[in-house]
């Protein structure tokens, strides 16, 4: 009885060592395989920047590769897969104030891949010595170079950015140009019909059409939605009637509806 017992905890030693054993040699079998696979020189560097409907890329593939082999201080495409923190580098391209959230990553096929999502921008704001943009997140990009981007240009005493302009707490005139640049974005007569938002020394939001050299006087954001139906039926049925370039201030900011509220001032 008693040898059994012995003979059976010897078995039972036994092949626990065997699993370690197997453990073991599995283990060292993984960390070869990396640490070989970490020597290897990177295939391919992929950059995929989504594109956003009806608006030019605001950053480009050629850009990223420059910013980044800067940073890193080689060519990233020349490099060894252990050269590269894979977090670092998406930490990195993330500081670019015009790219809303990126991924990076290596295949199989020893090709890393960075996929962008970039920032739209809903508004330029030219004003008080500054350049920048804002976008329908309310974010700042700073001044884009070499590419045009086709939305309202923002001018006048309007308030200083901050991060939290949108908030309840916050007051100033750059929250209301953004509520009101949404809508007209929202609305396909009045996005193609305005091209600047101006603050004038009332601090009041003065709307300049691509077409006429009327202004649009149009207050601040209270009744806005009443306001933009009454711009919209003047230009489909009133200024036909009227003929074009003939005023030079039309009032909007008046409450009434149908053009109760339209106030004109002619040339």
């Amino acid at each position: 009885m008693e040898r059994a017992k012995k003979i059976r905890s010897f078995d039972n030693w036994k092949a626990t060592v065997v699993w370690l054993a197997t453990v073991l040699s599995i283990m060292i079998i993984l960390f070869l395989a990396i640490e070989s696979k970490s020597m290897m020189a990177l295939k391919a560097v992929q950059v995929n920047i989504l594109e956003v409907p009806n608006q030019k890329a605001i950053i480009s593939e050629k850009i990223i590769l420059e910013k980044l082999n800067t940073y890193l201080g080689f060519d990233v495409e020349a490099a060894n897969i252990q050269d590269l923190n894979l977090v670092e580098i998406e930490h990195f391209i993330k500081t670019d104030d015009r790219i809303k959230s990126v991924e990076v990553f290596l295949d199989g096929g020893e090709k890393v891949h960075i996929e962008i999502v970039q920032r739209k921008p809903l508004i330029r704001v030219m004003t008080n010595n500054v350049n920048y943009y804002i976008d329908e997140e309310g974010k700042q990009i700073g001044k884009i170079h070499g590419i045009a981007i086709r939305v309202p240009i923002v001018t006048g005493e309007l308030s200083a950015y901050n991060e939290l302009f949108l908030t309840e707490e916050y007051d100033g005139t750059l929250k209301e140009v953004f509520e009101l640049a949404l809508m007209l974005r929202d609305d396909k007569f009045l996005s193609a019909l305005i091209e600047q938002i101006h603050v004038n020394e009332l601090y009041e939001m003065v709307l300049i059409p691509k077409l006429g050299d009327e202004d649009l006087v149009f207050g601040s954001i209270e009744n806005a939605n009443e306001k933009l139906n009454n711009i919209k039926d003047f230009y489909v049925h009133g200024m036909p009637k009227s003929g074009w370039n003939k005023f030079h201030t039309l009032t909007f900011k008046y409450k009434g509806k149908d053009g109760e509220g339209i106030l004109f001032a002619e040339k």
